[in-house]
């Protein structure tokens, strides 16, 4: 297992394409903070609609919610709630792993590692690793952008941030269990990434809390995709976030404070199933 964790590092890190997706998310970081500082700072407003900029009444009120903030509640809602780890998360498990079966690089390294939850186990491990190192890498980036646009928002609890980083990981890495057992069965890239891609956004999660929520059943927080989304509250952060989170459909006005063991807990249970069940598809299903 090992050497298969190895050669699938080394494989995505010597991609240009992992360091061309990186720039991206740069351009979106720099395009948000420009923004940001357009609707906070009264002068840059001023000249911005003297410009032509059409800077509305709901632009200018996040603007304010912003200023009232921490960096801590604007990285999760950038990173979770908004849903941006958990669509790069789909995308690069459904291309590390389907294309290994639609190229026939499968075949060949069953040959040489017969045992399937080895493979699935490296492939698991690969794509967790990497999310863990754009995670970390976008919140340096964040902070280095406000603090270069003079941004005086306080950090928020460090303590909490670190809770937020590990609960969300783990749930991330969950979602990528989920999505490996959707290659596993589709074999196909552009169907895995949309079913994980709707999974992964708190469908299922939603619909059930839709229909138990009269018996005041509160089931959402048992599935990974709720536990991503709502990792800037496992450890209690306030609601600015939750102003504009995917999960206010889910959610209600309600805020998800949940115990962060809680959510690790719930997120490593799923990894097990999702791996068993990939494992099991795997065992059954032609490799080619």
């Amino acid at each position: 297992m090992l050497n298969l964790l190895r050669m699938e590092l080394r494989k995505i890190f010597r991609d240009k394409g992992l360091y061309i997706t990186l720039a991206v998310f740069l351009g979106i970081l720099v395009i948000a903070v420009v923004s940001l500082k357009l609707v906070t700072d009264p002068q840059l407003t001023q000249k911005a609609v003297s410009a032509g900029f059409e800077l509305d009444a709901s632009d200018l009120q996040d603007g304010q919610e912003f200023i009232s903030s921490t960096k801590y509640e604007f990285l999760g809602n950038l990173l979770f709630s908004g849903g941006l780890m958990v669509s790069f998360a789909a995308v690069l498990s459904s291309l590390m792993c389907c294309q290994d079966f639609s190229t026939g690089f499968a075949k060949n390294i069953f040959s040489f590692y017969p045992r399937r939850m080895d493979y699935l186990l490296s492939k698991l491990a690969a794509v967790s690793i990497v999310t863990g190192f754009f995670m970390l890498v976008l919140t340096l980036l964040s902070l280095g952008l406000l603090w270069a646009f003079g941004f005086s928002n306080p950090l928020g609890d460090p303590v909490q941030l670190l809770f937020m980083l590990l609960t969300g990981w783990a749930a991330l890495t969950a979602l990528i269990g989920q999505n490996l057992l959707f290659c596993m069965m589709t074999r196909s890239v552009w169907i895995s990434i949309l079913l994980s891609l709707v999974c992964g956004f708190g469908t299922v999660p939603g619909l059930l809390q839709l229909f138990l929520g009269a018996w005041d059943l509160s089931v959402g927080k048992l599935f990974p995709s709720y536990l991503a989304m709502t990792a800037p509250y496992v450890t209690g952060s306030e609601s600015f976030s939750l102003s504009s989170s995917l999960l206010l459909s889910l959610l209600g006005n309600e805020s998800p404070e949940l115990n962060p063991l809680f959510s690790v807990f719930i997120s490593f249970v799923w990894i097990l199933i999702y791996l068993l069940l990939a494992s099991r598809v795997l065992n059954k299903k032609d490799i080619c």
